[in-house]
């Protein structure tokens, strides 16, 4: 007869059986590979293996069917010890759409800090994707913590009814469960599970011309169409985003590194309720018709309308609520861009001058984010220094105006801005893709290209510049753009900058080239162009600071000895001036 004892560890040893196969199943998976890519957020570059870039395959994770693009933002592996590092968290509006992503606030940011942080080299890492809410940063949080950024910025709230996993969304569990959703995107971290869900789930097929952009996704992402205020989804969709948004502020703020929040904003001016609820649409209707003698006398009207719209691709305000109450404590800081939205608004209430349709900001709005997130930035690290002259604001070049006019185009096409799937999309959405083939200019038939083959933006504006019809300037602003696409390819960026510095025209353009390459490299070659453009331009601080950087790193460069007498000629100090002349001399007789 067993004893006891031996009975209870027969049954004990049997019960670990299933759990050391599930183990070894799990290790035998990961030796091979299986799911990696999917479980990996940050992969190095093959290229470059000292760099390391958001993994886009990454986010195949939250989806099925769309795999929502990335900013293109390498960083050193390692952390370099000047660097300053800059990770921005978000939806759409983060990513930067319908503009590319060096158009986004987040690259806004990095440029107004760098032109005071001017010893740091400062790393933008957009993690900005379309659909994403707060499962999302929930569950990127740790990984993040890992890359040691000095700041993390989250401007948030909007998907969390018909983003990935949200209250009202199909992608996702239908629970309203908090800890089964989490339950699921940590089971989606193993292979077993990967593996399973890839040979279970097939990918569903996309209607036609759904493979690219925000707005056929808007039509596939809803379960709950309707939401009412207070009712259970509505609720589910404000204690998701605050329990996971705590989680996310405590991870970070346990780590020592800062969070800076913003408040949300949106089209409320110009953008009727998308839902069909009476009372929103007379509020929305009233506020319209008010004749006021005052700025903003229409606000609560406007607000109250869209809090009330029962489609709610737009966050109510009590998303806002939460997020001001996080930062109350102490924990978060506070950039408040809904009132700062208000304020730079034409009327008090922001619309059409801000915005580019119901809530993704145009270009004038990215560019206030930005300066208002550099300005949380830099009071929190107690910078106070004047600005460089460094240039901060980069416009739109006319592929990128083109491309984006499109894609809202396409998005105001379908579901919600029309209610159900109207049979003549398809038909509609070709002939914006005719008109802009037949219009004769090289970017739109180019922007239409990208949409409808596999034609990259990057190919698309190098072939763009070749075109006749573009003017210097325009074909500079390309120039530029094709930096962010090839931020390490250093012989390029000098190429480019040296076709730019013989005009005098250029110089701002030609100076956030230089500096771009002087954050990405520290070669002596930028800084000793900087120093020249300041010199042209007679500001005359910036150049000595630009020459005195390039001689730190090259004392021998002869085209910072020639700048160098140069400069100090040019403020009256001829016997220094002459000492440089000399070894410029000097130098140039040697080679």
């Amino acid at each position: 007869m067993i004893s006891q004892p031996r009975r209870i560890l027969f049954y004990t040893l049997a019960g670990c059986i299933p759990i050391i196969l599930i183990v070894a199943a799990e290790v035998l998976f990961r030796l091979l590979g299986v799911g990696e890519s999917t479980r990996t957020p940050f992969i190095k570059l093959q290229e470059n293996a000292d760099y390391a870039v958001f993994n886009p395959a990454y986010a195949e994770r939250y989806f099925q069917g769309f795999t929502p693009s990335v900013a293109y933002n390498p960083f050193s592996a390692q952390k370099p010890e000047n660097s300053y590092r800059i990770v921005v968290l978000g939806g759409s509006s983060t990513a930067g759409f319908p503009y590319h992503f060096y158009y986004g606030f987040p690259e806004s940011v990095g440029r107004r800090a760098q032109a005071y942080m001017t010893e740091r080299r400062i790393e933008i890492i957009n993690l900005g994707m379309t659909a994403v809410n707060s499962y999302t940063l929930w569950d990127l949080k740790k990984r993040v913590r890992d890359i040691q950024p000095d700041v993390v910025l989250i401007y948030a709230g909007h998907n969390e009814y018909y983003g990935a996993f949200g209250a009202g969304s199909n992608i996702g569990l239908s629970t309203q469960s908090i800890f089964l959703k989490r339950l699921l995107l940590k089971l989606k971290r193993t292979a077993i599970f990967t593996s399973l869900e890839q040979l279970i789930q097939p990918r569903p097929e996309l209607l036609p011309g759904e493979s690219d952009g925000e707005q056929t996704l808007m039509a596939r992402v809803v379960r709950e169409a309707v939401i009412q205020e207070g009712d259970d989804v509505f609720l589910a969709g404000i204690k998701q985003f605050e329990t996971n948004m705590r989680d996310v502020v405590t991870e970070f703020s346990d780590a020592g590194i800062p969070v800076i929040i913003g408040t949300l904003t949106s089209n409320t001016q110009d953008q009727a309720p998308l839902g069909k609820l009476d009372e929103a649409q007379t509020l929305f209707e009233t506020a319209q018709s008010m004749s006021c003698e005052y700025r903003g006398c229409s606000r609560e009207s406007f607000i109250r309308a869209k809090d009330l719209d029962e489609i709610r691709f737009r966050a109510p305000s009590e998303i806002n609520s939460i997020i001001r109450s996080m930062t109350s404590d102490g924990e978060a800081i506070l950039v408040d861009v809904e009132q700062l939205f208000e304020n730079e608004s034409l009327t008090g209430v922001p619309g059409s001058d801000l915005f580019i349709d119901h809530l993704h900001p145009n270009q004038k709005g990215l560019e206030l984010m930005g300066a208002a997130f550099a300005s949380a930035i830099l009071e929190h690290e107690n910078i106070k220094a004047e600005p460089t002259a460094w240039p901060t604001e980069m416009k739109l070049d006319p592929l990128a105006a083109s491309h984006a006019n499109l894609l809202v185009e396409r998005l105001l096409m379908d579901y919600p801005f029309i209610q159900g799937r109207s049979p003549d999309v398809t038909a509609r959405l070709s002939d914006s893709l005719v008109a802009r083939f037949k219009s004769g200019k090289k970017t739109d038939s180019l922007s239409a290209t990208i949409v409808t083959s596999p034609l990259t933006v990057s190919e698309a504006l190098f072939e763009a510049i070749q075109s006749s019809e573009i003017t210097p300037q325009e074909r500079a602003q390309m120039y530029e753009a094709l930096f962010y696409w090839r931020p390490l390819a250093i012989d390029y960026m000098k190429q480019t900058v040296a076709q730019q510095v013989t005009e005098p025209l250029l110089d701002s353009l030609t100076t956030r080239l230089a500096v771009y390459g002087a954050n990405k490299t520290n070669d002596v070659y930028f800084w000793n162009v900087l120093g020249a453009v300041f010199l042209r331009q007679n500001h005359f601080q910036e150049a000595d600071r630009s020459l005195a950087k390039a001689e730190a790193i090259d004392s021998t460069s002869t085209a910072m000895l020639f700048n160098r007498a140069k400069y100090y000629l040019t403020v009256g100090d001829t016997l220094t001036a002459q000492s440089y002349f000399s070894r410029y001399q000097e130098k140039s007789t040697q080679n």
